[in-house]
């Protein structure tokens, strides 16, 4: 289960979104200093350049402490295993507990650091281990998938929820590779399959309450999917592949055709239904895409020199940006230049006017006067207050 305090997170969660709404106007100076007073959050943030500085710190004094150690144990020649090299990741994984726990480092550069050199040692020393076996790569992205999911869990990390992903779609490939002329012949489907079904798994528990800590991690997994499910069928990534797995040289391949729709009109279908579905990833995935589209006709097709092609390109993309920002300057059909709420900040919002309510409430003594006295108070939330 996640280490950090859920209770800080929580309120982390809710103090950002607040935020969101006091840069846009919503919420007053006091009332937002009166959310952060109710809702405190324990842990140690630095802000960006502090935690690069205490991760690449963290990394030296690792790497110094390590090389120390091994001297010391060189004479017993265990350093010469990859044995000593768990011992030091096992040492940092606890070094790692303990900053968090104890020291309630969140997102510092410290944890960041002592996260990746553990899972660094300890899928180095798999793989080392085996290393001689004809299954390394197989039992090596099975390993990292496993390790890289139960630190993604523990610790909510995006870029290793990342690497988890990546791990078991090369295990899917390493494994299926195996059932021989079939699997090859199969391949790109079978990844297709992975990958639009780890979309719709990531979409579908996005903002679910059970992964309300994982948000970002469900986000990138929709996007690394949405590439991976595009790359599958890319007709460039699948002929070099299929070269490289049979050792050939070929003009084409089966399905030529097919692989060719969908290297050129996937980006385009992103694109629609991130349009209709008002769905940033996947608008923004699509155009993405497009320009791999683009580049992969090309390696083939050559109509005009490179130069000439990216020029008219990035004109034509610019002339197209400056229009569509014009366009929608004024709201059109549900879709605006302007940054808008999503439905979820505006659930929030509603969460923050009960913080606020109740913050305020604190402050609130009824005066009692003479004689018939319907009572008194204030009401404050949403940046609006008034007494009656």
């Amino acid at each position: 289960m996640i280490i950090y305090n859920k209770t800080w997170l929580s309120n982390l969660l809710l103090i950002r979104e607040v935020e969101k709404q006091y840069h846009a106007g919503l919420v007053s100076d006091d009332e937002l200093r009166n959310i952060k007073r109710a809702y405190p959050i324990g842990f140690y943030t630095p802000g960006f350049l502090a935690r690069v500085g205490m991760f690449l710190l963290t990394v030296v004094i690792s790497v110094f402490s390590s090389s120390f150690l091994s001297l010391v144990f060189a004479e017993a020649r265990i350093v010469e295993y990859y044995g000593w090299f768990i011992f030091l990741g096992i040492i940092h994984y606890v070094i790692l507990e303990k900053m968090v726990r104890v020291n309630h480092h969140y997102r510092s550069g410290v944890d960041d650091a002592l996260l990746w050199i553990f899972a660094g040692l300890f899928a180095g020393s798999f793989y080392w281990a085996v290393e001689s076996s004809s299954e390394q790569y197989l039992l090596a992205s099975g390993f990292v998938f496993l390790l890289c999911l139960f630190l993604t869990i523990r610790f909510s990390d995006i870029l290793m929820s990342l690497v988890a992903y990546l791990s078991a779609l090369a295990f899917v490939f390493f494994a299926w590779q195996k059932t021989g002329a079939f699997g090859l012949a199969t391949m790109p489907f079978l990844l297709m399959t992975f990958s639009g079904l780890s979309y719709v798994i990531a979409k579908r528990y996005e903002n679910k309450d059970i992964t309300r800590f994982y948000t970002n991690n469900f986000l990138i997994l929709q996007v690394i999917s949405l590439i991976t499910f595009y790359i599958s069928g890319n007709y460039y990534a699948v002929k070099e592949l299929n070269d490289m797995l049979n050792g050939t040289v070929s003009e084409t391949i089966p399905l030529a055709w097919f692989f060719w729709l969908w290297t050129i009109f996937l980006p385009f279908i992103y694109i629609g239904l991130g349009i209709r579905n008002r769905n940033r990833v996947l608008l923004r995935s699509g155009l993405l895409l497009l320009v791999a589209a683009v580049l992969t006709f090309r390696y083939y097709y050559h109509l005009m020199p490179l130069e000439q092609a990216l020029s008219l390109g990035g004109i034509i993309l610019l002339g197209l940006s400056v229009w569509v920002t014009k366009y929608l300057h004024t709201p059109r059909k549900g879709f605006t230049a302007a940054e808008v709420k999503t439905q979820r900040e505006f659930e929030l919002l509603n969460l923050e006017s009960l913080a606020i309510a109740d913050t305020f409430s604190a402050a609130v003594e009824p005066v009692a006067e003479e004689g018939t006295s319907f009572g008194g108070g204030r009401f404050g939330g949403g940046g609006a207050s008034g007494g009656y």
